[in-house]
């Protein structure tokens, strides 16, 4: 299955971004990671959010870097995305490690050597954001992953499908539960929540 909305240039997002009207603000919501899910929607601030109303932009924006790339393109690409969107409000899910069993002696390093890269990438891309927001004067903030299941089903410990339901209902969405993995419609999900 083809990825839900794969974007690698954000110059080329720029390209077909719906034209934003005076007195618009944009919200943005991120599921930061290699395969960066984005959604925005315009938003006149006067008037009150009702979501069924919301013209949602959902995609993905590729931070993967090639084996002759730097490793910091991933970051100059997130920064060039949130400088070509302009948002004014950021969000995005906060991914906390706890371990599903207890930790003992002999599994310990194994668990910290599988978690430490992809702990430090999140965490990069958690101050490549929190950074650009802070030199743009937008405000930033996060959300649990429990916060993000609740919000989308009323159960913090829901599972991915029922996220990616609770969103295509709530947003008139259109994305498949089914082989998630491979498409990335959770990233999309867990963004517009």
């Amino acid at each position: 299955m083809p990825k839900v909305g794969i974007e690698r240039d954000p110059d080329l997002l720029a390209a077909k971004l719906p034209r934003r009207f005076p007195g618009e603000a944009m919200l943005l919501g991120l599921d930061l990671g290699t395969a960066c899910g984005y959604t925005f929607a315009y938003h006149r601030p006067v008037l009150p959010i009702d979501p069924e109303k919301l013209n949602l932009h959902m995609g993905q924006l590729s931070l993967s870097a090639g084996p002759y790339d730097s490793g910091a393109l991933r970051f100059a690409r997130l920064r060039q995305f949130l400088f070509v969107l302009r948002p004014d409000a950021v969000f995005f899910e906060d991914v906390k490690f706890t371990p599903s069993g207890p930790l003992h002696g002999g599994n310990v390093g194994a668990i910290v050597s599988r978690m430490a890269t992809s702990c430090e990438l999140f965490g990069a891309f958690k101050a490549t954001v929190a950074t650009w927001c802070e030199e743009a004067g937008v405000p930033c903030g996060s959300f649990s992953i429990q916060e993000i299941k609740k919000r989308a089903t009323g159960k913090g410990n829901a599972n991915k499908e029922a996220v990616i339901q609770a969103v295509n209902t709530l947003f008139g969405a259109d994305l498949d539960p089914e082989g998630y993995e491979s498409t990335g419609a959770d990233n999309v999900a867990d963004s517009a929540v």
